[in-house]
């Protein structure tokens, strides 16, 4: 181990003599101030007297549960309701959290149904006065409440799941214009503008985090009053691309299958945290018991203080440096004054945070967690918004800067801002839902989860759930509403999907460019017509066929192990009497494809003979309603 030390201090020296330019020196200096004022600050909160609390009351997590209502005649609202939430349900019932809008096309065939908005009830709107606050460098304070719900801007969707490219291609004009024109400006230009930029962007990505939260507390069924898990799966997936710049660029196929990893990655952090921290807590002699915040399970532990003393090796810290790192707190044992029995709270940590469990609140030290925050966005400010470090002329310095990431990662520290702001979004949500703590221990971990927070454009999460019930209700009464604004919304996103459908990934690109070039005004759609509803329903269910003939063929094994035959002659069935109605060319290139690529896999005679006869009747498109009938009355046939 002491090799392994002596190696990354070398490494750390070479990186300082990398780094020479005296800007880097100056970004030294302003650093070294603030590690002597916050150790002052340290060495004070270690005076301080410890919180001798419970913990628990009892375990009786909040109920999640949809709410599903008719949005006109062809479409569904989908309300995310948490049952026994928070101290405002006491009086006032179930808080409403997020809500989707189905478009089912007015009929009960769930292959045509597509998720089109999400709506954050809680989210407010930054007011202006919180937008220039942002703007302000080095302001690390929120103040004010948001935007009140009010109007048809604040029943605006959070997040469009048709158009997920616009998003992208804004972003990207945004930082082409910062790097290209804000940049070479005066300081103050550069540092105002990227000082904005950066609190905006992790504004949206704390809401992007709360809002995956929700969903992945959700029910999910195949009932028509939930949302099914592929849906769940694929709006999970879309939220969590959106945190990338090119995430808005992944197809729908793919994006459904990064949901069902994101979902499995998560599970595997919180098992091997759990393990680490629990093991951590045994090997220095403390008490670690898992918590149960807010209707989550296996997501956040604490740990205490024995009221037993720990062994004389343990006290003294014996080869014990690494683990303490790792907990990112110093030991104990040396320092304790106990004032009374019982057991002392220590540390609060989330297990989400990739690789190590992440330290949230330090009972004896109460700024210990805002300082790591103050000095990262520090860092960040001073050398690309005051000195002006640009990734393209001092890329080395951005270099040695993930290298120094990489090496100080390694021994212990979370240095990934990005997950740490996912933590601590889902942090302040599920404690802002908890019943069950006690109630001076919940309002202990309030006030330090309030020091995290860094952003003027943020508002705090009880107004926020305070207000959801007042956007679900403006939202509801418009659901209502045959001619009104969403209506019109809803129809104009099916006359675009009309309009997209078999265009290549350069058109669709070029076109969400106009869109953006345009601010919003220009949208490519098809024109309105009798026949809109019928065509857009043709192609979703063909769509949804070939899905499902393509994961088959995904699967490299003959699809008749893969799933039940008769389900798969029913795909070929429906899909032998759509695709005579289908004329653009590639999408009926794609199901030629896959029909011919099943009938290879295939070792069913029957199968095989099915998909010949849809393979006909794409090539013979008169014969197409024939042909299907012949290959339903093959399927009925199977069926006991």
């Amino acid at each position: 181990m002491k090799k392994n030390v002596l190696w990354c201090d070398n490494c750390l020296n070479l990186l300082v003599e990398f780094c020479r330019p005296i800007y880097v020196r100056a970004l030294a200096r302003i650093l070294g101030v603030l590690l002597i004022g916050s150790g002052a600050m340290a060495a004070a909160a270690l005076d301080a007297p410890w919180p001798k609390v419970a913990i628990v009351r009892e375990n009786n997590p909040p109920a999640y549960y949809w709410k599903a209502e008719p949005a006109g005649e062809s479409a569904q609202l989908l309300t995310l309701f948490c049952g026994s939430c928070g101290a405002a349900s006491e009086s006032q019932g179930d808080l409403p959290l997020l809500a989707v809008l189905r478009d089912t096309l007015g009929d009960e065939n769930d292959g045509n149904d597509r998720v089109i908005y999400v709506w954050l009830l809680g989210y407010s709107r930054p007011t202006i006065g919180q937008r220039l606050l942002s703007a302000i460098p080095f302001f690390y304070w929120h103040i004010g409440h948001g935007s009140s719900p009010d109007g048809k801007r604040e029943i605006k969707p959070f997040f469009n799941l048709t158009a997920p490219r616009h998003p992208v291609l804004t972003q990207v004009g945004r930082d082409i214009l910062q790097y290209t024109t804000l940049d070479p400006m005066m300081m103050p230009v550069r540092a105002t503008s990227r000082a904005y930029r950066t609190n905006e962007l992790n504004h949206e990505r704390l809401h992007l985090e709360e809002a995956i939260s929700y969903l992945r507390q959700a029910p999910a069924s195949n009932s028509a009053k939930e949302l099914s898990t592929s849906e769940v799966n694929t709006v999970i997936a879309r939220l969590e691309l959106r945190k990338k710049l090119l995430g808005g660029l992944v197809s729908e196929r793919r994006a459904k299958k990064l949901g069902e990893a994101a979902s499995l990655e998560q599970e595997r952090n919180r098992s091997r945290n759990w393990e680490l921290l629990r093991s951590s807590a045994e090997r220095t002699g403390l008490v670690f018991e898992p918590v149960a915040l807010g209707g989550t399970t296996d997501q956040y532990a604490v740990l205490w203080m024995p009221a037993e003393p720990a062994p004389e090796q343990v006290r003294s810290g014996a080869n014990l440096g690494p683990t303490w790192k790792l907990l990112g707190i110093k030991n104990p044992w040396p320092n304790a004054v106990r004032t009374g029995p019982g057991r002392t709270p220590l540390a609060f940590y989330s297990l989400n945070y990739p690789n190590q469990p992440l330290l949230l609140v330090d009972f004896r030290d109460k700024s210990r967690t805002r300082r790591h925050e103050l000095m990262q966005r520090t860092i960040n400010e001073v050398t690309s918004g005051v000195i002006g470090v640009s990734h393209f002329a001092n890329w080395y310095y951005y270099v040695a800067a993930d290298l120094y990431d990489f090496v100080v990662s390694r021994h212990g520290r979370a240095m990934n801002q990005a997950e740490r702001l996912d933590c601590y979004s889902q942090f302040r949500v599920s404690l802002a839902l908890d019943r069950d703590l006690d109630p001076k221990f919940r309002k202990e971990l309030q006030q330090r989860v309030n020091s995290l927070s860094l952003n003027p454009l943020e508002t705090a999460t009880v107004r926020e759930l305070a207000s959801s019930r007042e956007r679900y209700e403006l939202l509801e009464a418009e659901a209502q509403q045959p001619d009104g604004w969403l209506a019109k919304r809803l129809d104009k996103e099916r006359r675009a999907e009309l309009a997209s459908i078999g265009r290549t990934g350069k058109s669709k690109f070029f076109a969400g460019a106009l869109h953006v070039a345009s601010l919003g005004f220009y949208t490519r759609r098809a024109p309105r017509a009798d026949g809109n509803l019928a065509r857009l329903d043709s192609y979703r269910r063909v769509e949804h066929d070939l899905n499902f003939l393509e994961g088959l063929i995904n699967a490299g094994t003959p699809p008749e192990v893969v799933y039940q035959p008769a389900r798969i002659q029913s795909a070929v069935t429906e899909l032998a009497s759509l695709l005579p109605q289908i004329s653009l060319r590639p999408v009926r290139i794609r199901a030629e494809q896959t029909l011919s690529n099943l009938r290879d896999l295939s070792q069913d005679a029957d199968l095989r003979a099915g998909f010949s006869s849809a393979l006909a009747s794409i090539e013979r498109p008169s014969a197409g309603p024939r042909i299907a009938t012949a290959v339903a009355d093959m399927a009925a046939e199977d069926l006991p």
